[in-house]
């Protein structure tokens, strides 16, 4: 087989970081109307914030992979 694991390790990395941007994107538009329920307005932000530590694992991830993959080879 031609495939090797690191390059199937990157495909589900690019799949899920794909995810992960577009979880972060719906989650941006739900944004709340500003009020005075503070705790609301603390969740939210802390929400989106978990959202973009998210992508920026599998960001890192992704690169390890692709620096670790140099091209692929014959097994």
């Amino acid at each position: 087989m031609m495939t090797l694991p690191n390059e199937r390790s990157a495909d589900a990395l690019q799949i899920a970081l794909r995810a992960a941007r577009e979880n972060e994107a719906r989650w941006m538009e739900m944004s709340p109307e500003f009020s005075g329920d503070g705790d609301r307005m603390e969740q939210w932000a802390s929400t989106a914030k978990l959202r973009r530590l998210e992508i920026k694992r599998i960001e890192t991830l992704l690169a390890e992979v692709e620096i670790s993959s140099p091209g692929p080879t014959l097994r």
